[in-house]
């Protein structure tokens, strides 16, 4: 699941309305041999240690391939509180790349006779519908594939804090979208939606006969080798997953967060560095990793055909971003989590593919742990880094999130010391314009960070508060506390100006 556009502005308001970063643990890189060249070796480690003390990242695993060769395969840093390194097998939950995953899965089964791309969802799920029957019935395989099918954004982030395990759990997830409201009619325009993977997941399940995960296992992880790979928290394969991180001002702290079955198409397969550089090399090839053809050249053509158009420079494919023109084409996809990031990367015309994968969320710190796979590119291309994808250390989110307590701290004092100098002039209870000026007013602006917090908030990140608070605990409590201050504070400041009524009532008697 992806926020980088509700970030921005999220920051604005923040500002408007935070503590100085802690950093600079020392990191330590799990080494081996590679055959890219040593110069470039020890640019890309010295650039990656760098992005991890700059953005506190407690542990970090990097691959690249060229062509039908991992080239470069590194852990970096801790995979856990217990100080245990990470190394190129260690699991990660993946996030939105695991998106990728269930487009091949669909595209496989598409090959297979399975699945047409053109046909309705209800084809291969009858009963499914949103709260517009009618609708519901013209969304496609292909619009869900491809992010346009009206679903919207916000529905796909609800339920994140579920923490179902059951066989029910997937389909149950996409029999809840009966009460939602499609954003646009199905093909009209992009619209990012978890629910639409979901969707697709419990389609995979239906055709294929066997559970969304049982066939990730054998379909795609087991001819790609992926052994350190899982589709579910209690599989062997991930035993020695990482533990995830959130940040609480800047500084990782280690959460154990819910594991929501229902959302495992759309987010929450798990994989290592060296299981996803086979992945790449079967992305990069044609569908081939070794001697296992896991797709036909026409199907990954198709994954990887620009789809619903994003913006002007790029489009969503089937689970990936397509940008840039033929000769210069940048395929991608990124995923977070509120303790986990994962951004995947191919540079086809290069035959480059690079994987990060990364232990802790970022939601106020996105930006930064979302660099350096842009960073080990360019060095790959043998160009120098620029501030874009090496930026210096920003204090901003925490410094937003500071502001958006003193600031309140500081109008509730000023407020009442004016309210005081009120009382010692005998100018309470206020008259005429006065009242506007001197109490209706000021109670609006106590009670507007209130309405910012709990409205504004959840509508322009497109979740709901109980999201916003697990990716963003800090935010929330300072969103929590803010709330208190504000209420308490309006509370007082009727108390005070009622009170200054009866003493200037009893005065006159």
């Amino acid at each position: 699941m992806s926020y980088t556009k509700s970030y921005f502005a999220f920051l604005c308001i923040l500002t408007l309305l935070g503590i100085l970063p802690m950093f600079s643990p020392v990191m330590v890189a799990s080494a081996q041999s590679f055959p890219l060249p040593q110069v470039d070796q020890d640019r890309i480690d010295a650039y990656i240690q760098s992005r991890m003390q700059i953005a506190n990242i407690p542990g970090l695993a990097l691959g690249v391939v060229y062509g039908n060769e991992v080239v470069y395969l590194k852990g970096y840093g801790i995979a856990g509180p217990d100080g245990r390194a990470v190394s190129p097998q260690t699991p990660f939950i993946l996030g939105s790349t695991s998106k990728s995953f269930t487009a091949l899965a669909v595209m496989q089964l598409v090959e297979a006779g399975k699945i047409d791309l053109d046909a309705s969802v209800t084809t291969y799920l009858p009963w499914f519908r949103t709260n517009d029957a009618a609708a519901s019935a013209q969304i496609t395989v292909r619009n869900l594939l491809n992010q346009d099918s009206g679903l919207p954004t916000h529905a796909g982030r609800q339920g994140i804090t579920d923490n179902d395990q059951s066989e029910l759990a997937l389909e149950n997830g996409v029999r809840d979208l009966s009460g939602v409201q499609l954003s646009h009619p199905p093909g009209e325009s992009y619209e990012y939606a978890n629910d639409n993977y979901n969707t697709l997941g419990l389609i995979i399940q239906s055709v294929s006969g066997s559970s969304y995960e049982d066939y990730v296992r054998s379909a795609i992880f087991a001819p790609l080798q992926m052994s350190h790979s899982a589709a579910e928290l209690s599989d062997p394969a991930a035993a020695d997953i990482a533990t995830g991180y959130r940040y609480w001002f800047f500084w990782p702290v280690a959460f154990d967060a819910p594991y929501p079955r229902h959302m495992t198409p759309s987010g929450f397969l798990i994989s290592s560095a060296e299981d996803m550089t086979h992945y790449l090399i079967a992305q990069l090839n044609e569908g081939t990793y070794g001697n296992n053809q896991l797709l036909s050249p026409e199907g990954i053509v198709t994954l990887h055909t620009s789809g619903a158009r994003m913006s002007a420079l790029s489009s969503y494919g089937m689970g990936w971003v397509i940008q840039g023109e033929p000769g210069s084409v940048k395929i991608w996809h990124n995923g977070d989590l509120s303790n986990f990031h994962s951004n995947l990367l191919l540079l086809p015309d290069k035959q480059i593919g690079i994987v990060v994968l990364v232990n802790v969320g970022g939601f106020l710190n996105s930006s930064a742990i979302n660099v350096p796979i842009e960073g080990v590119a360019q060095i790959l291309l043998g160009n120098n880094l620029t501030t874009s994808t090496n930026p210096p250390l920003t204090i901003i989110p925490q410094g937003g999130l500071l502001a958006a307590l003193l600031i309140p701290v500081l109008w509730i004092v000023g407020a009442y010391l004016s309210i005081r100098r009120w009382q010692h002039r005998g100018e309470l209870p206020p008259h005429g314009i006065r009242r506007f000026w001197r109490f209706y007013l000021p109670l609006a602006i106590d009670v507007l960070p209130v309405g910012i917090a709990w409205i504004i908030l959840p509508f322009q990140f497109d979740a709901p508060i109980e999201t916003i608070a697990l990716f963003a605990p800090d935010a929330f409590i300072v969103i929590a506390t803010l709330t208190a201050l504000c209420i308490g504070w309006a509370l007082a400041r009727a108390f005070l100006t009622l009170r200054s009524r009866r003493l200037v009532q009893h005065a006159d008697g």
